[in-house]
């Protein structure tokens, strides 16, 4: 994103460290995270689901001392069983993300880009190749 001064990651990390009761579930979805890198790639089994976009924790994996039924939330988008964009998230507190204060405009956003990159690897104007996404340096997505 142009002009902001960290990544939707990031912003994620520093939002969620600073609340004593997210700390557990945060602390294992970025064990997942290290365990996906280090140990099973980036199946498709691993995430969760919600719409075009993905997200972690994903269904199987229990999140202790959840402050409700629904939990933290990490959108991401995975590319490749070697690729995953890490984007943003929140305590989601609705079932339907789209009704949840906190997550609406992650979910929305992880959606949107997910959608644009998608259309811009059918197009040719990303090209995914192992570890890396190869674009013009003029390359813009706009959402």
């Amino acid at each position: 994103m142009e002009d902001v001064a960290q990544s939707e990651f990031e912003d994620f990390l520093m939002r969620m460290q600073n609340v004593l009761e997210y700390a557990g579930q945060l602390g294992m979805i970025l064990q997942f995270i290290k365990e996906i890198g280090e140990k099973y790639g980036a199946r498709e089994a691993h995430f969760r689901h919600e719409r075009a976009a993905d997200a972690l924790p994903p269904r199987y994996y229990i999140q202790p001392g959840k402050p409700n039924k629904f939990g933290l939330r990490l959108y991401c988008i995975r590319l490749s069983e070697k690729v995953v964009i890490l984007l943003n998230g929140d305590l989601k507190t609705k079932n339907n993300p789209e009704e949840c204060p906190n997550c609406r405009k992650h979910f929305h956003f992880a959606n949107s880009l997910v959608r644009k990159l998608d259309e811009a690897i059918k197009n040719r104007e990303v090209i995914l190749v192992d570890k890396e996404l190869h674009m013009d340096d003029d390359f813009e997505i706009e959402l």
